[in-house]
């Protein structure tokens, strides 16, 4: 899967490149937005074999990421502790997270320092 970060100024409705990604026929496995000084922060994982298809179509409408990296998509059991169960799993392995958030259905995006030790560990 592929994480990948953009930065939209005001003026640009989010929307925008969620209905952009829909109208290419590129699937969104995960998304989130937060507020920054510079503008709205997008991320959105995309499979590894949209993710040219994905940057190409928002590059279209003037959307550039800032950032683009591998991430894994995990199934978790949405119950007290789960989420801290993983992270320590994963930290005790001795890799690092540097993304890890909520993806549709029951699942997190992780992204670690070393994603073949995730892989291993969960």
């Amino acid at each position: 899967m592929q994480d990948m970060t953009f930065v939209i100024g005001p003026g640009r409705a989010v929307a925008e490149l969620w209905e952009t990604l829909g109208a290419g026929g590129i699937a969104i496995e995960a998304s989130s937005t937060f507020p920054s000084k510079e503008g709205r922060v997008i991320r959105v994982v995309v499979a590894e074999e949209d993710a040219a298809r994905a940057r190409s179509a928002l590059a279209g409408k003037g959307f550039t990421p800032i950032d683009q990296h591998e991430v894994l998509i995990v199934d978790i059991d949405v119950a007290p502790g789960a989420l801290g169960r993983l992270a320590r799993a994963i930290a005790d392995a001795g890799a690092r997270l540097h993304t890890l958030y909520m993806a549709t259905g029951d699942r997190v995006v992780v992204g670690a320092d070393d994603l073949d030790l995730v892989r291993r560990v969960v």
